[in-house]
């Protein structure tokens, strides 16, 4: 019966992916959500000897769990709270899942996973979204299928916002572009086809970010292009390739000055609503330091206690379009800081791997493509944030679990796992090679 149950953990991922929808459902569902990660907790207790496994993130989220009983006592509408305050937990659950599996199996099969729930969020995107020109012929392709794209719920008007799909795009894209480009001889190698369908799914999700019209995405995702090439360019060309930046965005500087205000971000409310809606937030943070307004409470009161002059009442005005904000709307101060310290500690994670990978000569190992897609997913997933947010608790929110997850577990693999790493070192003109083979070296342990 324990070999059994032990079996079953190596799956618990899948089952958490699986209660994804529930918290969205009507009541019974959170609950039981809840009840089946509480067996999930037991079990581990009972197989593996600990509820969660040891990581670098465990204190942080720990001070957001708490933080989340507390919003939940504060609530003023339980319904309201109910279900992201659930989809934090299963997001929680489900970064602690990754962590294990991949301590004790390959990172790839989660790394695979990623990429196809982000091209089911790219097809779903697609026929659910409604497309402005020049970009409007997208709309065409949902005629092709069963399903009306109009009919999506829990969307404003039964559509996809176009912003929140490509904050989702801008934690996919660079991720898959750095795969493409670093595995690209092992890709190849394994399929040419399997290979073409990589790159031809990286280019056309990298089209649809850019067809959303969202400016603060494809700038996010510039910055994010920037820094996957760093990593894969020597030195000189990483001296052309800041320089090449810097000149761009002082351009794009210059020419955004220039801008009205509703340009600058690409949408109806624009970057004069954002600033009032963020004054409102700093007025709502001032007056609920500890506690917020509790989970995605933020919609209800700003119109009643906070009214907005720019922005008529009927709007719905669903989170702070800034990230930061949101997370101390939601969750008060301490949450804040919990989640900034997970921002942190995932940077510091892939610092630390990044430079490991280079000590160990380890630059052409797969590891360091993921770093460089973590890292480019990452960075795009911030700045994003800072103009927009996908909330904590929104449902595509746990594609951003399973990164943090990903980062926890390629950190683990190159530090302490004692996995081998392939070295490669370059001959140069002036080394001297013994029957003119390269110089090889024997693979280092951390």
């Amino acid at each position: 019966m324990l070999n059994l149950i032990r079996k079953a953990l190596d799956w618990e991922w899948l089952l958490l992916l699986l209660l994804l929808p529930f918290p969205f459902l009507p009541q019974i569902f959170p609950v039981l959500a809840l009840l089946i990660i509480v067996l999930l907790l037991i079990a581990h207790k009972l197989i593996l000897g600990y509820f969660i496994p040891p990581t670098p993130y465990n204190a942080a989220i720990l001070v957001m769990l708490l933080s989340l009983g507390v919003s939940l006592w504060a609530t003023f509408e339980f319904a309201l709270s109910l279900p992201k305050i659930v989809s934090i937990i299963v997001g929680i659950t489900l970064f602690f899942s990754i962590v294990r599996l991949n301590k004790e199996r390959a990172i790839w099969t989660i790394a695979g996973v990623f990429i196809a729930l982000g091209m089911m969020m790219v097809v779903v995107g697609l026929v659910g979204t409604q497309w402005q020109p020049p970009f409007a012929f997208l709309n065409r392709l949902a005629e092709l299928l069963p399903f009306a794209a109009n009919n999506f719920l829990g969307t404003a008007e039964g559509f996809i916002n176009a912003n929140e799909l490509a904050g989702v795009l801008c934690w996919t894209v660079p991720f898959m572009m750095a795969l493409s480009i670093g595995l690209r001889q092992r890709l190849w190698q394994i399929s040419p086809v399997l290979y073409g369908l990589i790159v031809a799914s990286t280019l056309f999700t990298a089209f649809l970010l850019v067809a959303t019209s969202s400016r603060g995405g494809v700038l996010a995702f510039g910055i994010s292009i920037i820094l996957i090439l760093g990593f894969f360019v020597n030195g000189r060309w990483r001296l052309v390739l800041a320089s090449g930046a810097l000149i761009s965005f002082l351009i794009l500087f210059s020419y955004g000055r220039n801008l009205v205000a509703d340009d600058i971000v690409g949408d109806t409310l624009g970057l004069s609503g954002r600033i009032e809606i963020w004054s409102r937030a700093f007025l709502v943070l001032q007056d609920h330091p500890l506690t917020g307004v509790s989970v995605n409470g933020f919609r209800r009161v700003v119109h009643v206690l906070y009214p907005l002059f720019g922005i008529a009442d009927e709007i719905d005005i669903a989170h702070a379009h800034n990230h930061l904000l949101q997370a101390g709307l939601d969750l008060g101060l301490p949450g804040l800081i919990s989640y900034l310290a997970l921002w942190i500690i995932s940077a510091i994670l892939l610092i630390a791997t990044f430079r490991h990978l280079i000590r160990r000569r380890a630059t052409r190992h797969p590891y360091y493509s993921l770093v460089a897609g973590l890292g480019g997913s990452l960075l795009a997933g911030w700045i994003f944030g800072l103009f927009d947010a996908i909330a904590l608790g929104a449902r595509p929110s746990f594609m951003w679990w399973i990164l943090i997850g990903l980062t926890a577990s390629v950190h683990y693999a190159v530090v302490y796992s004692g996995e081998h790493l392939h070295t490669h070192r370059r001959v140069t003109s002036d080394r001297v090679v013994m029957d003119n083979n390269p110089v090889t070296t024997r693979p280092m342990r951390p």
